[in-house]
């Protein structure tokens, strides 16, 4: 199986490169023969729309520019996965230059498409791949703010008289940040990814079942959404030009307290919890930051504020609790070697465990 990857992502450390890494191990665990193009530092120049490439000289285009050599690989692939951004509701600049510039390879004379529109006639039919596959990371949380790029490949498919065999999206791109909150989740979507590539390498086509997965949800509701995303923009903007290096904002966001303790409240176990009533205080001396988390027969609430009355008072450094959080290091142990220090009910202490598991990893 002949796969070409057609990618149009500037930025080779950012969320589209990052997640498209296991769908490309997908692919090679599947035993295909991939190909990978990436548009970004070739020469494509824009489309005239002048009809040189139908009326003077068909099939050639006006423009003599890395198009023609991109095409001879596009055109002997099995399959096309084009891998992008989203950018306006639709692909990054360089896919949309590409797909206008497929004008020449097309000619005069309409047909209808299998969804009764209108499409040109294809040149060279017997050349051109016969299945196409997108996949398209972006910030914006929900699938119906991928609606548009996902028409525009369905439609460019029919154009080109090609089966649309697989379509996996990404929202919520900031989230992947959280892995430390959000292990397992995170997890089943890179999964995801991977099993997209096997399956498009050895069945030709991407189940609706995996490319669910894909997209699977990282927030709760739209202001879990808007409150990570604005924690992570927080993080990037302190370290100003050198948040264009995404690894260094990862670090400050993988161990962000609102996040973390956000994470447990929404873990507390109800059932374990539910005729208890407390208060539980957390004091980071490193940030100076307080927050008080509240657990009432089985619901726990989360407060950034200091608190004079609590039943336990953990004071310790946001670091320290990220590794107790993730069972990185062992609570008691922490508490033994200084690390911890706690004030107030110390058997609620052992019993944290048990009332606030840990995220699955």
């Amino acid at each position: 199986m002949k796969i070409l990857a057609i990618m149009g992502n500037p930025r080779k450390n950012g969320f589209t490169q990052r997640i498209s890494e296991f769908f490309f191990s997908g692919l090679g665990c599947g035993g295909a023969e991939v190909d990978v193009v990436d548009l970004c530092p070739l020469t494509i120049k824009h489309c005239r729309g002048c009809y040189s490439c139908w009326l003077v000289h068909p099939g050639v285009c006006v423009h003599n520019d890395d198009m023609a050599a991109v095409m001879e690989r596009f055109q002997a692939a099995d399959i096309v996965v084009f891998i992008s951004p989203l950018n306006a509701y639709g692909t990054s600049s360089h896919i949309k230059v590409f797909l206008d510039r497929t004008l020449a390879y097309t000619k005069e004379g309409f047909l209808p498409t299998p969804g009764g529109l209108i499409r040109n006639t294809v040149r060279y039919p017997h050349r051109w791949p016969k299945k196409l596959a997108y996949l398209l990371v972006g910030a914006f949380p929900g699938e119906e703010n991928f609606a548009a790029v996902q028409k525009t490949f369905e439609l460019f498919a029919a154009t080109i008289d090609t089966v649309l065999c697989g379509a996996i999206i990404r929202p919520e791109s900031y989230l992947l940040q959280f892995g430390l909150a959000k292990p397992k989740t995170i997890k089943v979507i890179e999964n995801a990814f991977e099993q997209a590539g096997i399956e498009l390498a050895t069945a030709g086509a991407i189940t609706a079942e995996t490319a669910a997965r894909a997209a699977t949800p990282l927030s709760a509701d739209l202001n879990h959404f808007k409150l990570y995303a604005n924690i992570y923009w927080e993080h990037a903007r302190s370290l100003g030009p050198g948040a264009l290096d995404v690894s260094a904002v990862r670090e400050l966001v993988l161990g962000d307290m609102r996040v973390l303790l956000s994470e447990m409240v929404r873990g507390v176990d109800v059932v374990a919890t539910a005729r208890k009533r407390f208060v539980l205080q957390f004091d980071f001396t490193d940030s100076g930051a307080h927050y008080r988390v509240s657990v009432d027969h089985g619901v726990a609430t989360l407060k950034q504020e200091p608190s004079e009355k609590c039943d336990l008072r953990v004071t310790t450094k946001a670091a320290t609790w990220a590794r107790v959080f993730t069972r990185q290091i062992n609570m008691r142990e922490a508490l033994v070697n200084g690390e911890i220090v706690i004030g107030g009910d110390k058997s609620l202490f052992t019993r944290l465990e048990r009332y606030f598991p840990p995220p699955a990893m």
